[in-house]
């Protein structure tokens, strides 16, 4: 996703570092972190707590070798978002980029509002359906293939009633098409 040529990373960075200057929230959850996407440029941003959840233990393991030293207010939880985060408090913000296309929504969407605090934030990231673009882009990285058979592309209506079923209220909706014709929604909910 970091590629320059996919560009994925950086818009998702670009969405999320604008949810936290829009929210100025003290407590941040990144669902999906993976290697840590995000956290870094967050903890730049006066965030006081950092939260970041994956499924991968291998990914938090390496989060927590690389930046568990030296960004304060850092947790760090192996969990199936779909299943919960147990033993982690609501966070202001809870950022899910690229993750609804892996999981059954309905359930994910119920974690991700106990995860948020009243009046906390969701920003969710939906990949589009494209004439022109795979699911999952061409990149040197074959191993990515492996996601091409359970890729689910989401339907943003859909996923809006399923958060507002799970407590959440729509706020803000927006699309944005990466110079590789890619394109995303913006999907921004408060609790």
């Amino acid at each position: 996703m970091d590629l320059p040529e996919i560009g994925q990373a950086a818009m998702l960075n670009q969405v999320l570092a604008t949810a936290v200057r829009e929210f100025r929230p003290n407590s941040v959850a990144i669902a999906g972190c993976a290697g840590g996407n995000g956290l870094v440029l967050i903890a730049s941003m006066g965030v006081a707590r950092l939260v970041g959840i994956d499924l991968n233990p291998h990914y938090i393991a390496e989060v927590h070798r690389r930046l568990g030293p030296w960004v304060p207010g850092l947790e760090l939880h192996v969990a199936d978002i779909q299943m919960g985060v147990p033993d982690c408090r609501p966070v202001d913000l809870v950022f899910a980029g690229l993750i609804l296309e892996y999981v059954e929504v309905p359930a994910t969407l119920k974690v991700l509002r106990d995860l948020c605090a009243p009046a906390g934030a969701l920003v969710i990231v939906l990949q589009r359906s494209s004439e022109t673009q795979t699911s999952v882009s061409d990149s040197p990285y074959r191993s990515l293939k492996a996601l091409e058979p359970v890729i689910r592309l989401r339907d943003p209506d859909a996923v809006t009633a399923a958060a507002q079923g799970a407590g959440f209220r729509a706020i803000a909706s927006r699309r944005v098409t990466l110079p590789s014709g890619k394109a995303f929604e913006i999907l921004t909910f408060r609790a």
